[in-house]
């Protein structure tokens, strides 16, 4: 008889186990998916910073946690995207434990920072989406499309592998984006007495490009007009006197996607 009952409080753990493994899994899989992660630029491990994001009903606070770029950074900027469009800015600066509260709608607002530093440089290195908070967020709201998403899967905007140029030739030119116009500098380099030709190109979504000759005196510069208002694509080859080329830069810049 007392074998019986152990063989029976067995079977009931095990079916309760059974029971209790598929329900913790859903649990992890809601939680894991409610605040996805989205693309973000690839930032120099020297000039990494990390923000904490804390949402409360509405409240979005984000607070500044370091980084190895912290010395180097100037500010953050961060924008909060409803989705119907609407935009929310704040600024944090290069203080840990430094916080902005930013007004969210709670509706799965999409969260983004762009860290900005004392060189020049600044990358897009947050791109959050928070939480849906039911009882908040109006039934009938809208999801916002992002309108840059159709133009950023374009096989144009796809940069191709670029070559590495032996450190006795290296080039060095600077890419900005001023509204809707495509500054492109040169900085000079080991190989700028060697260059015979330094083109750069302007790729748009479709394919499209334009080709321009920049000089290799350090601050030479050429300009383009940018093709829309997300994205477009910036390439540039050199070539040398002792009749080598290069393939050395190939990046996609964002141009006013949330001004």
């Amino acid at each position: 008889m007392l074998f019986h009952m152990r063989r029976w409080k067995l079977f009931i753990c095990g079916l309760l186990i059974l029971i209790a493994v598929p329900a913790f899994s859903a649990l992890a899989t809601e939680i894991a998916e409610s605040s996805p992660s989205l693309g973000t630029d690839d930032v120099p491990s020297n000039l990494t910073v990390s923000v904490q994001l804390d949402q409360e009903g509405k409240s979005i606070t984000a607070t500044f946690r370091g980084g190895k770029g912290q010395s180097l950074l100037k500010k953050i900027n961060l924008n909060v995207i409803y989705p119907d469009g609407t935009k929310v800015n704040g600024v944090l600066g290069n203080v840990v434990g430094e916080s902005v509260v930013l007004q969210g709608s709670g509706c799965g607002d999409q969260v983004m920072g762009t860290s900005y530093y004392l060189n020049g440089q600044s990358y897009a290195f947050l791109n959050e989406k928070m939480h849906y908070i039911s009882g908040i967020c109006p039934a009938d709201y809208s999801p916002y499309t992002d309108p840059c998403a159709e133009i950023a899967a374009s096989p144009a905007m796809n940069p191709d592998p670029v070559q590495d140029i032996p450190q006795n030739k290296s080039v060095i030119i600077q890419a900005n984006v001023d509204i809707s116009t495509i500054e492109v500098q040169f900085r000079g380099g080991f190989g700028q007495n060697m260059i015979k030709t330094l083109q750069v190109s302007r790729i748009g979504p479709d394919g499209s490009a334009e080709t321009k000759n920049l000089g290799n005196m350090i601050g030479d510069e050429v300009t383009f007009t940018a093709t829309n208002n997300c994205m477009d694509r910036i390439a540039a080859n050199v070539s040398f006197i002792d009749g080598t080329r290069y393939h050395f830069y190939d990046e996609v810049l964002h141009i006013s996607r949330y001004q």
